[in-house]
């Protein structure tokens, strides 16, 4: 093995109780690939690898990247460079002026901006999905205060206000991912090397916007995981509002329909529909929060340079990437089929502000009909519907179209033969 002198005093159960998960590590498999594809190229152009080794270099690490086989050994970083050793000597250049740490930041920053486009994309989705409901399933129902029927509403306006919501955390997530989007290959193990590289040419063949200057803050992992934990847990917690709203209006066909295919039957009770689904979203909206706060807990005893501790933020990382992007997922066509139900009861109360005003119209003060209208109990009814109010989405879209872009021609281009 490449690294077995690297632990050579280490048991073996001190080895896999500091090895992190294998499925954790194969889905760093692709970015790690980019990462030395990158590296190696620089290498070559400072001298350090010839062209021929670049050449055979480059070939083992494309196939790897294509052929994707399960990662075995100490971790993605050192399993990379030994199937690439075990294709051409040169492997053995490939860790020159870095260091795992260095290998594990950029990896991370890779899949984080890689996760956050795509997570972009879905939210945009469900954006739309509640753009399209407030438009085309509008009426009136009352707006509630204090968990009270208060003024006239809409399903129009109340679809709108998660709409707004989410539209501002995907600007949080632009504003993360702009902090994500910086190198920090180079760094080494937190100090830089006294060799000669080039850090701003892998910043241009990783698709990097800048580079990561100071080496022992790249090496301050797990901030950065953080800022976009904290951007997910505003995304949970606007989705968890939105499953409990959801519950409260379809009960007993309040205001909406849940559609069947999103419920769930009971084992004793035949007639049951169960909201199992939001049930869960609002579970699962705590628990991103949990490892928001667990990364800040882990983080936020640790000295300057790297510690094994920050190794534990890639668990809470990866586990809510994934629970933020099924929640979408499942609650986006949620919202596509959601129906109206006109089977509820209006309290006419709810016309009550409404009526003061018109009696300001009329040339009253407004304490004078307040008074008037509380005490006779009295309300003008009407048959208005607010209407949605939207955001523009242009700028966000395009936002987010252009950094696929940029992030899949950067991918294709390093895997490009020469």
């Amino acid at each position: 093995m490449l690294w077995e002198n690297t632990d050579h005093s280490a048991s073996e159960a001190t080895l896999q109780y500091t090895m992190e998960p294998k499925e954790f590590e194969n889905r760093f498999l692709p970015y790690d690939v980019l990462t030395n594809l990158a590296h190696v190229t620089m290498l070559n152009r400072q001298g350090f690898v010839t062209d021929d080794e670049l050449t055979a270099l480059r070939a083992a690490l494309t196939d790897l990247y294509r052929e994707a086989p399960a990662v075995e050994g100490e971790d993605v970083h050192t399993f990379v460079e030994e199937r690439v050793t075990q294709r051409t000597e040169a492997g053995k250049k490939m860790h020159l002026a870095r260091s795992r740490n260095d290998q594990v930041f950029v990896d991370t920053r890779l899949f984080m901006k890689d996760a956050a486009i795509d997570l972009a994309d879905r939210i945009l989705g469900l954006v739309s999905a509640l753009d399209t409901f407030a438009a085309e399933k509008n009426m009136l129902i009352p707006g509630y205060t204090h968990q009270q029927q208060a003024m006239p509403s809409s399903t129009g306006l109340w679809a709108s206000s998660y709409a707004d919501a989410l539209v501002d955390d995907l600007r949080s997530l632009r504003a993360t991912y702009r902090i994500v989007d910086s190198n920090p290959l180079g760094a080494a193990a937190s100090y830089g090397t006294s060799l000669d590289i080039d850090r701003d040419l892998t910043t241009e063949l990783l698709g990097f916007s800048q580079k990561q200057h100071n080496p022992i803050y790249c090496s301050n992992r797990g901030k950065q995981e953080l800022q976009l934990l904290q951007t997910l847990d505003l995304v949970m917690l606007d989705i968890q509002k939105l499953a409990e709203d959801l519950i409260n209006f379809s009960e007993d066909q309040q205001f909406f329909a849940l559609p069947d295919e999103y419920c769930t039957g009971s084992s004793i009770m035949p007639q049951k529909r169960n909201p199992d689904i939001l049930e869960l979203a609002r579970a699962k909206a705590e628990e991103v929060s949990a490892s928001k706060e667990a990364v800040r807990r882990i983080i936020g005893k640790l000295p300057s340079g790297y510690n094994r501790d920050s190794q534990r933020t890639k668990k809470h990382l990866l586990e809510s990437i994934d629970t933020v992007r099924a929640t979408v997922d499942i609650l986006t066509p949620l919202i596509e089929d959601l129906e109206l139900s006109a089977e509820f009861t209006v309290d006419e109360g709810i016309f009550a502000a409404y009526t003061a005003n018109r009696k300001v119209e009329d040339g009253m003060a407004f304490r004078d009909a307040y008074h008037e209208v509380k005490s006779t109990a009295e309300y003008e009814v009407s048959d208005d519907v607010a209407e949605p109010v939207r955001q523009p989405l242009g700028d966000l879209r395009a936002f987010w179209s252009d950094e696929r872009e940029a992030f899949d021609r950067t991918s294709e281009r390093l895997l490009a033969a020469d």
